[in-house]
C-alpha cells in the first residue's frame, strides 16, 4: 500500500501546506560488488648460468617482470623496488647499499647514494659486486603504494678459480746511508695463467713499515716502485722494514717483509727484552726471555748479558740463578708472587748498547676461578620461499635453501687465562664449523614448506670454555623460519 506524507514548508516567513507525497513500493535491484584489488608480485628474473660466478665479477638482478596485482586496472598505479642483502658470507662488507641501478658507475660501499630515498622506482635492475667467495642471498618486494608483495628470494654461489699469488720480498739487506739499495721481490709466485697460457700479470706495491728515529724517509721515497726491483737510499742508520704485496688484479697476496740494515760505520748495537710477561695462574713457574730481536747495524755477532734489577720482597733469586744469562734465550723460575725487573745489554765487541728492560708479573697460583661462557643471545632467521600456483597441480613451494649463521662467544676469564672454546650440537639438526673457536658458523640444511604455512627448524648449541682446571657451559638457540 501506498504511504502519503504531509510536509511543511516555511517560505519567507508563510506557511504552505504541501500536497501530500506519494511514494510508491518499489522492488531491489541486485548489485554486483567488484573484486578488490590484489597485491603486487616481486619476480626476481633467473639468473641462469650467470647464478654461479667468479669473485670480482659483477652481479646483476633483475625484477621488471614484477607486476601489479590483479584487479589493479585503471588504478593508475606503478611499483616501487626494495631490495636487500639477506645473507653474505662472513666478513663480507657487502651492505643494501652495495645494491646500485644495473649500469650505473656508483660505488658498490656508497651509503649515501640512496640517502633518504631507499626504493626508487628506477631500480627494477640492481647489481652489485661481491668481495669474498660464498653464497650471497637477495630478496626483493614490491610495492604499489597501497599493497606490498611477499619476497622473491635468490642465493648467488660465488666461486673463483684464481689463486692468490704469494709475495717474496727476498733477503735482508746490509746497507750505507746515503747509497741505493735495491731490494728483490723477483721469487715471488703466482700459479695462475691468462688465456694464452702466459704468467699473469702482477703488480707490487712495497711500502715502510719501519724507519729508524730520525728518518725522513716515506713510501715517496720508493724509487721504482710497482716494480720487482725498487731502489731506497737510506738516510740515517739503523733497521728499516718494507712490506711487499703482490696483486694479481683479482687478489692481493699476504703481506711479506724483509729488513735493511743500514750503517754509516760501526754503530752501537741495540738490544731487545722483549715484551713484557703476565703470568696467569695456569702458568708454569719457569720464564722464557726472548732477546733475539737486539741487532748490530753491522750484523756483527752479540754478546748477551741478563740480570735482575728488582725482584719482589721475599724473593731468593739472583743473577746466577738465571739459566743461560749470557745468551739471548735465558729463562729462571719464580719463586714468590710480584715483579720481577730485568736488564739485557748486548756488545759487539766494541761497544755496548743502552740497556733494555723487561718485566715480568707472577700471580699466586690460588686460587683458580672459573671461567664464564657467553654464547650470545637466542637468533632467529627468517626467510620465504618460492612458491607457484596454477588451476591444475594447486599450490607447490621450493624448500628454503640451506642458511649459515655465525654464532660468536663473549667467553671471559676473571684470571685472564687462557681460554679454551668447545661447540657441539645440543639438538636438532645442523652442523658446525670452527668448534673450536670462539666464533663458530652453524648450517642449517634445506628446509621444506607447504603454502600458506611456516616450518621451522631449531638448533641450540653448547658452548663450553675451560682454563687449566676449570670450565663452564652456556647454551644458545638458532631458529630458522622458513615462510611459504
Amino acid at each position: 500500500m501506498a504511504a502519503s506524507v504531509n510536509r511543511i514548508h516555511v517560505l519567507a516567513g508563510i506557511t504552505l501546506l504541501a500536497t501530500p507525497l506519494v511514494f510508491a513500493q518499489c522492488t531491489p535491484t541486485t548489485t554486483t560488488n567488484p573484486e578488490p584489488p590484489q597485491a603486487p608480485i616481486a619476480v626476481i628474473s633467473d639468473l641462469g648460468e650467470d647464478a654461479s660466478i667468479e669473485l670480482g665479477q659483477t652481479i646483476v638482478l633483475d625484477g621488471a617482470e614484477s607486476a601489479l596485482g590483479a584487479n589493479t586496472d585503471g588504478l593508475d598505479l606503478t611499483l616501487t623496488y626494495f631490495w636487500e642483502i639477506d645473507t653474505k658470507p662472513f666478513g663480507s662488507e657487502v651492505v643494501d647499499e652495495s645494491l646500485v641501478v644495473a649500469g650505473t658507475s656508483l660505488p658498490g660501499d656508497d651509503d649515501d647514494a640512496y640517502e633518504g630515498d631507499p626504493a626508487l622506482p628506477e631500480t627494477a635492475s640492481v647489481e652489485f659486486t661481491p668481495d669474498l667467495v660464498g653464497l650471497y642471498g637477495v630478496t626483493l618486494q614490491v610495492s604499489d603504494g597501497l599493497r606490498v608483495s611477499d619476497l622473491d628470494h635468490v642465493v648467488i654461489s660465488v666461486g673463483s678459480t684464481n689463486v692468490c699469488p704469494t709475495a717474496d720480498a727476498g733477503a735482508d739487506v746490509i746497507a750505507l746511508t746515503g747509497q741505493p739499495t735495491t731490494l728483490d721481490g723477483t721469487n715471488t709466485s703466482d700459479p695462475d695463467v691468462n688465456e694464452a697460457g702466459d704468467p699473469q700479470a702482477l703488480e707490487w706495491q712495497w711500502h715502510f713499515s719501519l724507519v729508524p728515529g730520525g728518518s725522513e724517509l716515506t713510501d715517496a721515497d720508493i724509487f721504482s716502485q710497482g716494480t720487482a726491483q725498487p731502489q731506497i737510499i737510506p738516510d740515517v742508520a739503523g733497521t728499516y722494514i718494507l712490506q711487499l704485496r703482490v696483486s694479481d688484479g683479482v687478489c692481493t697476496s699476504d703481506p711479506e717483509y724483509v729488513t735493511v740494515l743500514a750503517s754509516n760505520g760501526n754503530g752501537q748495537p741495540v738490544a731487545e727484552a722483549g715484551q713484557s710477561i703476565l703470568l696467569t695462574p695456569c702458568s708454569p713457574s719457569e720464564v722464557s726471555l726472548d732477546g733475539t730481536a737486539s741487532f748490530d747495524t753491522e750484523t756483527a755477532a752479540l754478546d748477551y748479558e741478563w740480570a735482575f734489577t728488582d725482584v719482589p720482597e721475599g724473593s731468593a733469586l739472583s743473577d746466577a740463578l738465571i739459566e743461560g744469562r749470557f745468551t739471548a734465550t735465558p729463562s729462571f723460575n719464580w719463586d714468590v708472587p710480584g715483579v720481577y725487573t730485568l736488564q739485557l745489554l748486548v756488545s759487539d765487541g766494541e761497544m755496548t748498547s743502552e740497556p733494555d728492560y723487561v718485566a715480568v708479573r707472577a700471580v699466586p697460583p690460588l686460587p683458580n676461578q672459573a671461567p664464564v661462557a657467553v654464547a650470545g643471545d637466542n637468533i632467529v632467521v627468517n626467510t620465504s620461499a618460492n612458491c607457484t600456483s596454477n588451476p591444475y597441480t594447486g599450490c607447490s613451494c621450493s624448500p628454503c635453501g640451506s642458511r649459515s649463521v655465525v654464532v660468536e662467544a663473549s667467553a671471559y676469564d676473571p684470571d685472564l687465562d687462557p681460554l679454551n672454546y668447545s661447540w657441539i650440537v645440543q639438538s636438532g639438526n645442523g652442523t658446525l664449523l670452527g668448534e673450536q673457536s670462539p666464533i663458530v658458523e652453524l648450517t642449517f640444511p634445506d628446509q621444506p614448506v607447504s603454502c600458506n604455512s611456516t616450518s621451522s627448524s631449531t638448533v641450540t648449541v653448547k658452548l663450553t670454555v675451560f682454563d687449566c682446571r676449570a670450565a663452564d657451559e652456556d647454551e644458545v638457540t638458532v631458529t630458522f623460519n622458513c615462510n611459504g
